[in-house]
């Protein structure tokens, strides 16, 4: 099992799971999708990658999904990065000196 998420109706859906598929029954609307990873000592959640069978979540509708609280994680710094590695997406991200 894996941490994967999609976009699907407008919501951010993470889970444990084999495939990105098993995030959703209906794909009609699904956006694109990756992996995910967190913190939960500092709440903050790294969507990271992207789905080989849905692709990757295009930038300005993952903030807009973040922004209007389509997802369960309420409170949480989130960081997103194209790179197919949690480990070079947190570098990146303290070197710009974020959480």
């Amino acid at each position: 099992m894996f941490q994967k998420f999609i976009i699907n109706d407008g919501r951010l859906k993470a889970g444990l799971v084999d495939q990105h598929r098993e995030l959703a029954e209906d794909h009609s609307t699904t956006q694109g999708g990756g992996w995910w990873y967190m913190d939960v000592e500092s709440r903050t959640i790294w969507l990271y990658g992207k789905s080989i069978l849905f692709g990757s979540v295009p930038k300005n509708l993952l903030q807009q999904v973040i922004a209007s609280g389509q997802h369960d994680y309420p409170d949480c710094t989130w960081y997103f990065s194209r790179s197919s590695k949690l480990e070079h997406a947190m570098q990146k991200a303290e070197r710009l000196g974020l959480p």
